[in-house]
């Protein structure tokens, strides 16, 4: 850390130094104003089908841009609490800045429907893009394989390639349960119409069955020569991936996965794992012992100012992971939501963003 950061994380400055108090007076004054966070206004709600809809949202200037195929995570605020989940972007990056978040409601999440009510012109929290599921080095064939809302990195894909001068020789085979469960129907549409070489095969299972590695092949006899992308339901993927195994192509497979780590509560622990970002390295925590101080003494300098669980300065965005609010002697759940290091101790190993 260079110096003048480190002077300006100096406790006495407080709360001149306090990023989080700056960031709540900023959006009394307008909402999408921040000195670190990033935020976006909702400017149109679409629903594509019963089930699933899509947000039209204009990051503030925090946000650093994305590739087609990454995603991001939404942040909402519900009773009170900071709540976070991941999706796919599903549009391709364009002049204006905007992207795009097709949802699908779970009817035991409440993130996806609490997104569902938002309005034109609610502001949400959004994290940078992440993500390694991108097409920008294609050069060659494609293949696209995708199972019911699975389909939305792919539509980010089919566009940044059909914007191109010299497009790519594409395949896609999408499974989904009904036709009027097909998420993009229409902009598929418009796709094919504008770009007639891409091909197109719908599944529907309901009347066909599961799409099964024999169909597959059937349908893309040269799978083989082609750089693949898949994205769906997890036994969906295990088929794919066993597929590409016994033909010995599994370096051509791609995956999306951005699932949260998983952590049981281990209150009689010793100690625990603290793990950083997608870093291998982390730091270890005693039992009882408040993240902060742990982090300290591991030689990290995370921002704080009282100490106390009030200025809200040592705030940060926990993953995965069973912390305890000393304050309050609430348990978290295992999910993404903001905690403070210095009145949280583990119950489990943790996973934050720091």
């Amino acid at each position: 850390m260079n110096p003048t950061s480190s002077f300006w994380q100096t406790p006495w400055l407080n709360p001149l130094n306090d990023v989080v108090a700056w960031n709540t007076l900023l959006q009394g004054v307008n909402p999408l104003w921040s000195l670190s966070e990033v935020r976006a206004r909702v400017l149109a709600v679409e629903w594509e089908c019963a089930d699933v809809f899509s947000l039209l949202l204009k990051p503030n200037r925090r946000f650093k841009g994305f590739l087609a195929g990454q995603h991001v995570a939404l942040e909402l605020e519900i009773n009170g609490v900071r709540k976070t989940r991941t999706f796919s972007i599903s549009n391709a990056p364009t002049a204006k800045g905007l992207l795009r978040l097709t949802i699908k409601i779970n009817p035991h999440g409440t993130v996806s429907k609490a997104a569902s009510q938002l309005k034109t012109g609610d502001v949400v929290g959004l994290s940078q893009a992440a993500g390694a599921f991108t097409g920008e080095a294609l050069d060659g064939k494609a293949l696209l394989i995708s199972a019911g809302s699975g389909i939305t990195p792919m539509m980010a894909l089919l566009e940044s390639w059909a914007a191109r001068d010299s497009k790519p020789d594409v395949v896609l085979v999408h499974s989904c349960r009904r036709e009027d469960q097909l998420i993009f129907a229409r902009q598929l549409q418009t796709l094919v119409h504008q770009w007639p070489e891409l091909r197109v095969h719908l599944h529907y299972s309901s009347a066909d069955g599961h799409l099964d590695a024999a169909r597959l092949a059937e349908r893309v006899p040269d799978l083989d020569s082609r750089d693949a992308f898949l994205c769906g339901p997890e036994r969906f993927k295990a088929w794919v991936q066993a597929l590409y195994e016994t033909r010995g192509i599994s370096r051509q497979l791609k995956q999306e996965h951005f699932g949260q780590l998983r952590f049981i509560a281990r209150p009689d622990a010793e100690r625990y794992t603290v793990h950083i970002g997608s870093a291998a390295a982390g730091f270890s925590a005693d039992n009882g012992q408040s993240l902060l101080e742990a982090a300290e003494q591991s030689g990290l300098k995370p921002a704080f100012g009282c100490r106390r669980g009030i200025c809200m300065s040592c705030q940060c965005r926990k993953t995965s992971g069973i912390v305890r609010n000393q304050l309050t002697q609430t348990d978290s759940s295992d999910s993404e939501e903001w905690i403070q290091l210095c009145i949280s101790t583990p119950l489990s190993d943790v996973h934050l963003e720091l």
